[in-house]
């Protein structure tokens, strides 16, 4: 956790202020890992199990962001979740105002957009290259540099190598399908976003999307996380629009380490409802306008190692019951009372089973602390 707790201390500061570039640190207990795939962001449909089917039936809730949604897709990842596991590298990357340590990451950018990536918490004497298979990469300094986004939608990754141990990470860029406000976007049914709520950024209107076809489906977002867990389950398309947040990729990722540390083997996390549509977050019979489903930041999420479509019995009392999500609940309410943890302050609610479903909790990235 040592390195985690450096990283996000870090990401803690670019979430406020951004200062000065941070000087490199040595990190002795720095682990070697294993040279990663050609292309990390993408693998062979046989490496990704589909969960069994969950029933499609919604009902009434207490959340605040409305009905709960229960997903069909969920996923199996052989690699470990535990810190300093082969996921990670000995350097971390700092994009925008988040800061990642894991060789894979997804972030989105418009197309033509710019974005300053920089190096940090990494050896003195590492030299880094940056590469990318699309758009314009331009050395601003020995470990900074600013890409471009090509004009056309697509994914691209922006690579960063450390040329000594060869050690790369990969921050895979969704260049998003430009979106004005319409209803439909390429016959997707959007729906409408209202007014930001308080005038809040964090409710702004989406200025575009990421478009994912059949073959997207199983690709890697991030270490334990492929894109079909946070699709919307209305039955447009294909293609299909989606949301993608790297802040909250990033806070499923280090909770995903936490509960294997506290002893509880979770190579993900069943994503039961990821981004979900103003026009199917109302299908649904969600009043609720404002729901974090519809900004790409939350998920609802349980352990599901035994891949029955239910949450584990992880209390060890021989039944699968609310004490069970509870558990999760405290485990991720305990990591919101560090200090560090002030770019992932958002909403944790809790729930209890119904006959259609087992209990979860709901997680997001709102910017403010909400519980239920």
């Amino acid at each position: 956790m040592k390195r985690t707790i450096l990283m996000t201390i870090l990401l803690a500061a670019a979430g406020t202020a951004i200062a000065a570039p941070p000087k490199k640190v040595r990190d002795d207990e720095k682990q070697k890992v294993n040279p990663p795939p050609e292309n990390p962001g993408k693998v062979q449909a046989k490496d990704s199990k589909r969960q069994p089917p969950r029933s499609d039936e919604v009902e009434e809730t207490l959340e605040e962001c409305g009905k709960d949604d229960s997903h069909e897709d969920g996923v199996d990842h052989i690699a470990d979740a535990g810190d300093g596991a082969p996921h990670k590298v000995n350097f971390s990357v700092k994009f925008r105002d988040e800061v990642s340590a894991f060789r894979l990451i997804s972030t989105v950018s418009r197309p033509g957009e710019k974005m300053i990536v920089e190096v940090v918490l990494s050896d003195e004497d590492d030299v880094f290259v940056a590469r990318a298979d699309g758009g314009k990469v331009k050395r601003l300094a020995e470990d900074k540099w600013q890409w471009t986004a090509p004009k056309k939608s697509g994914v691209y990754c922006l690579e960063i190598e450390e040329k000594t141990s060869g050690e790369r990470a990969c921050l895979q860029n969704f260049v998003t399908v430009p979106y004005a406000g319409e209803a439909k976007l390429n016959g997707y049914r959007i729906g409408e976003y209202k007014r930001p709520l308080r005038g809040s950024k964090a409710y702004a209107r989406p200025d575009g999307f990421v478009e994912v076809t059949k073959k997207d489906y199983d690709r890697w977002v991030s270490p334990h996380f492929q894109l079909r867990q946070f699709l919307c389950k209305q039955n447009d398309g294909p293609p299909q629009y989606v949301l993608i947040s790297a802040r909250l990729l990033l806070k499923l990722e280090l909770i995903l380490e936490e509960v294997n540390r506290r002893g509880i083997k979770a190579d993900s996390f069943y994503v039961m409802s990821g981004y979900r549509t103003p026009y199917y977050n109302k299908a649904i019979g969600n009043t609720t306008v404002y729901s974090r489903h519809s900004y790409g930041d939350a998920a609802d999420i349980f352990i599901d190692q035994d891949r029955n479509g239910r949450m584990d019995d992880i209390d060890g009392d021989g039944k699968v019951t609310e004490a069970d999500a509870k558990r999760l609940f405290d485990i991720v309410d305990g990591l919101a009372k560090a200090s560090w943890y002030g770019p992932f302050v958002g909403g944790l609610g809790l729930y209890g089973p119904k006959p259609h479903r087992g209990p979860f909790i709901h997680v997001d990235t709102r910017g403010r602390r909400a519980r239920w």
